[in-house]
């Protein structure tokens, strides 16, 4: 028997730009701060304490903001959000892990990106600061109308000892 074994919850952004035509022109690889809500939720929902609604960590949006105070775990919402985008693809690409993808056009979010968070569950909805904070990570990107980012995040469980 291994008495050693851990779970381990981890996630991470890949972010892309691309000119207009497809052009890569920058790519941001970031592991960002899980919120305390991870652990108190799953730990319930193990427990078989947990009160709340199945939907509970149904990823639903990607915010972005302007905020660049670092990221923590008792974060429970964006310094500074100026946008807010609904998820374009949530998908298992293998077991353990979920991808949630967002991508910014051309005209959306054209700002100096400097936080970006993941909101869930039922409360979530395209007005800011709604939902709860699954995930914060601090960046500098320079957006404009001449490029288009790709957002693909990674949650992973990791089972081992």
């Amino acid at each position: 028997m291994n008495v050693n074994s851990n779970i381990k919850y981890d996630g991470y952004f890949k972010i892309t730009a691309l000119t207009p035509d497809g052009t890569p022109c920058g790519i941001w690889l970031l592991k960002n701060q899980l919120t305390i809500i991870n652990q108190t939720m799953r730990t319930q929902m193990l427990l078989g304490t947990y009160q709340g609604g199945t939907d509970i960590l149904e990823i639903k949006y990607i915010a972005f903001g302007l905020g660049s105070t670092p990221a923590t775990i008792n974060d429970t919402e964006l310094e500074s959000e100026i946008y807010r985008k609904q998820i374009t693809q949530i998908s298992q690409p293998t077991a353990g892990s979920v991808q949630t993808i967002v991508q910014l056009g051309t005209n959306e979010c054209n700002y100096n990106i400097r936080e970006i968070g993941i909101f869930c569950g039922p409360d979530a909805t395209e007005a800011t600061n709604t939902g709860t904070l699954l995930s914060r990570v601090t960046v500098n990107i320079q957006k404009n109308t001449n490029m288009v980012l790709n957002i693909v995040r990674t949650d992973i469980c990791n089972i081992g000892g």
